[in-house]
């Protein structure tokens, strides 16, 4: 409490009045004094006026120099609403709102706000619970302070769809990996499909119209155009023309295996035959080679297209420049690599033993793999690809993702060991590849620069003019290199990020001892049974994580 001081709030008049006797206070009043007084008391919300309190002590001074007795009185506060504003984007696809916490005020309510917002051009894209949040803020935070925050967003228009290619009928090895319906709303595992060849003629793909977009609008309220989708050349396959009655319609022009592949739809030219054995002698086709029946031992299928087996395969060598497909299983004599599945795309077979497979993409097996050795690009998968429960033990796997089965291991404790470190050395050595020739590039630039900061500074004769811009250009060409190299190291460093976060094994029933994941010097055993877990690198080591 302050000697001779006497506040007053008046809520008609929204103001806080003081009033001073000059015979009660001690000493000389300080403006300064004076305002921390009134900021101590319940008074404290109201906005001070620094000019009245200065003047207001001014008075009483004299007052009391002169011995008065009148008391001094003036208005030192005043009660102030909270401030709004509005803050509109240049380019009108957001709005800013401030809310000022008010001087012993009120703060509006949500529809005052808006009414507000509306007046100052923002109708559109408006967010009701931003908007409350920030008045709810205003209301708890103390006088004077300001919260803000975007509360409308227009939206972009997004441009339409240029035309695209969409096949009309499955590859091989989507019929294949898509279990088949059964009737009565069920599907059968086991039955595969017709393995499917298209006769001469039959339509196979289509080219879609483009798309009109989706328009867009600002938060003013102004409606904005998409562009509308391009009508892009179809690029014709191997096998495949326009149809002569339908422009967007792709045909096949032979009997053969289509196959949709980079937007491109092909129809590889196919031979077909029961089986491959001692009579048939061994098949090396410039195509897709379609088996219905077994390979038998020591048989060789070489295809430039896909392979797909509708039968089993014994001690036999296939080689695809596309997918291989077995739709029963696949054995080779354990220790000779006899068995060979050799594919630049992908693998897919119900059951193997003793195989050695080599696939450029993924690698499915329906049921069991055991005492193999794999090379995969891709995913392996062991079950079905929806639901992966099929068993994985005593082989030596390479891959470059993700491993999934049902169990991983065998009760006997059998070696089964899980690489991942060709992919991310081959990702390393690009990678450091690259940042030696970014490192010269960047010496190199630098040096340019400097020579180049030089000669602008000089006088240059009219006759060398040309010779100078013809050294500009390189170095700007130069410059353009190095940035195009700079988002290509970023890309490399996420690809190798994404990498060690996708190579993992995941074991959706058990996982068995005796089995090892590495990559390079990053080592992991199990040493007991697990249930179902996955193992993954957590800050740069192997970690095991039961799967809920």
């Amino acid at each position: 409490m302050m000697k001779g001081v006497t506040l007053l709030a008046n809520k008609g008049a929204k103001q806080l009045s003081a009033t001073v006797d000059p015979l009660l206070f001690e000493g000389v009043l300080e403006p300064a004094a004076l305002e921390k007084y009134v900021l101590s008391t319940e008074h404290k919300s109201f906005f001070m006026l620094p000019n009245a309190i200065a003047a207001l002590c001014e008075k009483a001074n004299k007052a009391k120099s002169s011995d008065s007795m009148e008391e001094q009185t003036a208005v030192i506060g005043e009660v102030r609403d909270a401030a709004i504003s509005v803050s509109i984007a240049d380019d009108q696809m957001s709005a800013e709102l401030t809310i000022e916490s008010p001087w012993a005020g009120k703060v509006p309510s949500y529809e005052g706000v808006l009414a507000l917002v509306n007046q100052q051009g923002v109708v559109r894209g408006i967010s009701k619970k931003r908007i409350i949040s920030l008045i709810n803020e205003a209301e708890q935070g103390s006088s004077g302070s300001e919260f803000k925050d975007v509360i409308a967003k227009g939206l972009v228009p997004r441009n339409g769809k240029d035309s695209y290619l969409k096949p009309l009928v499955p590859n091989a090895l989507e019929r294949i990996l898509q279990p088949q319906d059964a009737g009565d709303n069920k599907v059968d595992m086991r039955n595969l499909g017709d393995i499917l060849c298209v006769p001469a003629k039959t339509p196979v793909a289509r080219r879609q119209n483009p798309g009109n977009g989706r328009d867009g609008f600002t938060v003013t309220g102004a409606p904005l155009s998409p562009d509308p989708g391009q009508w892009k050349d179809i690029k014709l396959g191997v096998n495949t023309i326009i149809s002569p009655n339908d422009e967007n319609l792709i045909i096949a022009s032979v009997t053969g295996q289509p196959k949709f592949e980079n937007d491109v739809m092909n129809v590889d030219d196919t031979f077909q035959t029961k089986g491959v054995n001692v009579g048939t002698g061994n098949i090396n086709y410039d195509g897709a080679v379609l088996v219905n029946g077994d390979v038998t031992e020591s048989m060789q299928i070489i295809a430039k297209g896909d392979v797909t087996i509708n039968g089993f395969v014994e001690s036999a060598v296939i080689r695809a420049g596309g997918d291989i497909i077995i739709t029963e299983g696949a054995m080779g004599k354990m220790n000779e690599e006899d068995c060979q599945l050799i594919a630049k795309g992908s693998v897919f077979v119900q059951h193997g033993q003793g195989l050695n497979i080599v696939a450029g993409k993924s690698l499915n097996v329906r049921r069991q793999l055991a005492y193999s050795r794999v090379r995969c690009n891709g995913k392996v998968v062991i079950g079905d690809i929806d639901k992966p429960n099929g068993n994985l033990f005593a082989s030596e796997i390479h891959c470059s993702s993700t491993l999934i089965a049902g169990t991983v291991g065998a009760v006997s404790g059998s070696s089964l060991t899980i690489d991942f470190s060709e992919g991310i050395n081959l990702l390393n050595n690009r990678y450091d590849a690259l940042l030696s020739a970014l490192k010269q590039l960047r010496e190199n630039n630098f040096d340019h620069e400097v020579k180049l900061r030089e000669l602008h500074s000089q006088h240059i004769p009219n006759a060398m003019f040309n010779q100078l811009e013809k050294i500009d250009s390189a170095f700007e060409s130069e410059k353009h290199l190095l940035n195009w190299l700079e988002n290509i190291e970023d890309d490399m460093r996420k690809a190798r990020d994404d990498y060690e976060k996708n190579a993992k094994v995941i074991a959706n029933k058990e996982l068995f001892h005796g089995v090892s994941v590495k990559m390079n010097k990053r080592n992991w055993r199990s040493e007991k049974e697990y249930k179902k877990s996955v193992i993954e690198l957590k800050d740069g080591r192997w970690q095991y994580t039961p799967l809920v």
